[in-house]
């Protein structure tokens, strides 16, 4: 019997994320800022964005919400920025939405919370961590923000970006892996708000983007049971055999070929284009024999 995989859910992601030290370092910043009543407003024009920030796409039904709210009942919790740096300006850690709620309303000044002693390191990972608590950040926009981090070797290695984080180096690893999709998949994925990251692994192991599209397609709409089957079955099956589907009958003056489409599967395609090259090569033989 195969013995069963854990996966990690999107409660076991929250869980994990917020073990990590920097979230528990913010969390204490803000209580202790909130006991101490030491919120302090700053303008809007002194903030600039975090650019290591993992939210790619701001929904504009959610923010219209977030908007209703502040209207409401005032902005519940200020955001958290960095230290001001050389230039007089503050990066934002944590709030890019309520920041950007403030500029759509047409506020000049947002409270917020000084977060002290921060490296880019912190700054990135932070961030990376405080997204990771959110279920409804696409996991594509998570691996983007890792990549973004690896690429600027703000962290050594991705094994150590996972402890950093609070999260198990094959769950990472899972979420890097998705980048290697085709960039026309992982558009129409995010599109779709699919994230399934067991499928879109999957969907990696097929053999060209063509593959990859129909397959989506097809999964995007079933449970994730029924998808991996379908992949496994359709794609993936390790019968590398054309035989009953395709029948070769040679004579000394013949060769015919009968191929049954009803039980053609796509990944065999491969396999027949290689049988009818080698069957050309045996036809330029025959006709060399011929003469």
């Amino acid at each position: 019997m195969a013995k069963k995989r854990n996966r990690i859910s999107a409660e076991m992601s929250k869980t994990i994320a917020e073990s990590s030290p920097l979230i528990k370092k913010s969390k204490t910043i803000v209580l202790e800022s909130s006991n101490e009543n030491n919120s302090s407003t700053i303008s809007l024009d002194k903030l600039i964005m975090n650019p290591y920030q993992p939210r790619i796409d701001i929904n504009i039904h959610t923010l219209n919400e977030l908007i209703s709210s502040i209207e409401q009942n005032g902005l519940m919790q200020p955001i958290i920025i960095t230290e001001k740096k050389e230039t007089g300006l503050h990066t934002i850690v944590a709030g890019h939405r309520r920041y950007e709620a403030f500029k759509i309303m047409g506020k000049h000044e947002i409270p917020t919370i000084i977060m002290p002693n921060l490296l880019d390191k912190d700054l990135a990972i932070l961030s990376l961590t405080e997204n990771l608590m959110r279920e409804n950040l696409h996991p594509i926009e998570n691996a983007i923000a890792i990549k973004n981090i690896l690429d600027k070797k703000i962290v050594e290695s991705q094994n150590k970006l996972a402890e950093y984080v609070g999260l198990s180096k094959g769950y990472v690893s899972k979420l890097m892996n998705i980048l290697k999709l085709p960039t026309s998949i992982i558009e129409k994925i995010k599109a779709d708000n699919y994230k399934d990251i067991n499928i879109l692994l999957l969907l990696n192991k097929l053999d060209n983007s063509a593959q990859m599209l129909e397959a989506y397609n097809v999964v995007k709409g079933l449970s994730r049971s029924d998808a991996e089957k379908y992949i496994k079955s359709t794609y993936l099956s390790k019968e590398t055999s054309l035989d009953p589907i395709i029948n070769i009958k040679e004579t000394r003056t013949k060769i015919s070929v009968n191929i049954d489409i009803k039980k053609l599967n796509p990944s065999q395609i491969e396999l027949i284009t290689k049988e009818i090259k080698e069957l050309d090569k045996k036809i330029l033989d025959l006709f060399s024999t011929w003469k």
